[in-house]
């Protein structure tokens, strides 16, 4: 098995660490189209995007939930689903906040880091932070007294310390959060979860700066759904408009 993964990707992160999790055995290959151009991954998935896998036999399966959601079928060892029907409703519901909403604030506010002298980036800084602790507390309630978000360790604890570490570096204390705080310990205890952080914190430690994690090498960056969704929805707009009429917007499978 061939795993196309990229160090800082939240989405082929979960997938990583779940593979890992179940000690499955793959091979890593670290790519980002919309930055590298290399032709291997958008040879095998029509988006150019990451995770994706290809097994022995050559076939391929894209996208982190359906991906995770295959593993846990063929690999139900140990387990990343609740066996209750509930539990494992909320367990998808948990990843997907954290697949839309998180991903989409944390995109927000790098952009207005990378677009510092537009002039919505302060407030689009404040609109994030502002979302930002508004889906914590929605972690926090979640969580409870638990130990994990489910019962047992699950894929809504991957997914979710894929976003909650970053938090720090918008200027939110996780710590204001204690059920999350104690939870985030419990998870770097893990070694899947250490071996994650090695790898993003030397992917970052490459980076001159956060511009290089946005823009491809013709200066476009990478939109999609839920980050399109965000700045229009807090009244930014106009910016979205001003990237897409100077041609700095891409839409994957338009990457070349």
């Amino acid at each position: 098995m061939k795993l196309f993964t990229y160090a800082t990707s939240p989405y082929a992160r979960k997938v990583r660490m779940a593979l890992d999790y179940k000690g499955v055995s793959y091979e890593p290959i670290e790519r980002c189209y919309s930055i590298d151009r290399q032709e291997d991954l958008r040879s095998v998935t029509l988006r150019a995007e990451v995770p994706t896998v290809v097994l022995d036999d050559g076939r391929t399966i894209t996208d982190s939930t359906i991906i995770c959601e295959y593993l846990e079928e063929v690999y139900p060892e140990p387990p990343l689903y609740p066996k209750d029907p509930y539990e494992r409703a909320r367990m998808r519901m948990i990843e997907e906040l954290c697949d839309r909403s998180f991903d989409a604030v944390g995109f927000g506010f790098g952009l207005a880091v990378v677009r510092e002298q537009e002039q919505e980036s302060q407030a689009m800084k404040q609109a994030a932070v502002e979302e930002l602790r508004r889906l914590l507390a929605v972690l926090e309630r979640e969580l409870g007294e638990r130990n994990f978000f489910c019962d047992e360790l699950s894929l809504a604890d991957f997914a979710t310390i894929c976003y909650v570490p970053g938090a720090k570096s918008m200027g939110v204390n996780p710590q204001e959060f204690p059920h999350v705080w104690a939870w985030m310990g419990r998870m770097r205890r893990l070694p899947v979860v250490v071996a994650d952080h090695e790898r993003i914190k030397k992917a970052m430690a490459e980076l001159r700066s956060l511009t290089d994690e946005f823009e491809g090498p013709d200066g476009r960056i990478h939109w999609r759904d839920s980050r399109l969704e965000w700045p229009i929805r807090h009244g930014f707009i106009d910016l979205v408009a001003r990237e897409f009429h100077a041609g700095k917007m891409m839409f994957p499978p338009d990457a070349s």
